[in-house]
């Protein structure tokens, strides 16, 4: 479950797949992206998600010189700020997770 910052605006729809990139909440994870999320349910305050946690989690790094414009500049706004949701466009989204895998095992 994602708790959606009401000062944000919600894209998710269900089907949707979302980059669950931590900012720094998540202390195993900072800073990366350690898995994908299939939206099953979005609302305004929350987003139910099926979790899917890559072989090996996206560095903040390799998402900034992967995302195009204007994903990037979205991307570098983040900061340490907590749930903030945007769209990125498929060409950005693709190149970040390009040779990524799911850990099937860890499901």
């Amino acid at each position: 479950m994602y708790h959606i910052n009401p000062k944000y605006p919600n894209p998710v729809q269900p089907g949707d797949v979302i980059l669950l990139y931590c900012a720094g909440g998540y202390l195993q994870h900072e800073q990366e992206v350690a898995g994908l999320g299939i939206a099953l349910l979005a609302t305004n305050q929350e987003i139910e998600y099926r979790w899917l946690p890559l072989a090996e989690p996206i560095p903040k790094q390799t998402i900034e010189n992967e995302f195009e414009m204007p994903d990037a500049g979205q991307f570098l706004q983040i900061g340490l700020d907590h749930h903030k949701l945007f769209e990125i466009t498929q060409c950005s989204f693709s190149k970040a997770i390009k040779a990524r895998t799911v850990d099937w095992q860890n499901l």
